[in-house]
């Protein structure tokens, strides 16, 4: 699957993007709110191996999203299949490169891939699990549509809002 908007190409993850993506996912800054912190050189090619074999299996995941202006890859944005509370949830993610961010290219790509979720997917409910700190990304949330549904401790480690859309 590809997706198109008027700044941004978001198409599916592929091996020779491991340089851009390991610059991205090794930003302590860029990887400041995620559970696992920033990522080696094996955790890269982990996730890349990981979006290109859901890609393969023609299952949900994330993207890469591509500046159109420059052809660089800028970040990602896509889905994570999610178990909240004993309840499969399927979870819309966004990062992009700092340099990138307050431009409105995260909302964007999120928008986009919401919008193809409910329209070619079929898919009536989408969650997004936010650190509360990461005012960033609350904001990207709430201007395509997401509403804090519930607050919870995730994974016992960090306290987050569960972001929700429905159809």
């Amino acid at each position: 699957m590809t997706i198109t908007t008027a700044r941004l190409t978001l198409r599916p993850v592929i091996l020779s993007d491991f340089q851009a993506t390991h610059q991205l996912l090794s930003d302590p800054e860029v990887m400041r709110f995620s559970l696992h912190g920033p990522y080696s050189k094996q955790k890269t090619t982990d996730f890349i191996k990981h979006c290109i074999q859901q890609t393969a299996n023609n299952l949900p995941s994330l993207l890469a999203v591509i500046s159109r202006e420059t052809g660089l890859l800028i970040g990602y944005c896509g889905f994570y299949k999610q178990t909240i509370k004993g309840i499969q949830e399927m979870e819309l993610g966004y990062r992009l490169a700092k340099e990138h961010w307050g431009k409105g290219l995260a909302s964007e790509a999120a928008l986009a891939v919401k919008e193809y979720a409910f329209n070619e997917m079929g898919l009536t409910r989408l969650i997004s699990i936010i650190d509360k700190d990461n005012r960033g990304s609350v904001r990207v949330a709430e201007k395509i549509g997401f509403k804090l549904e519930k607050e919870m401790l995730y994974n016992g480690k960090i306290h987050v809002g569960i972001y929700t859309i429905n159809l």
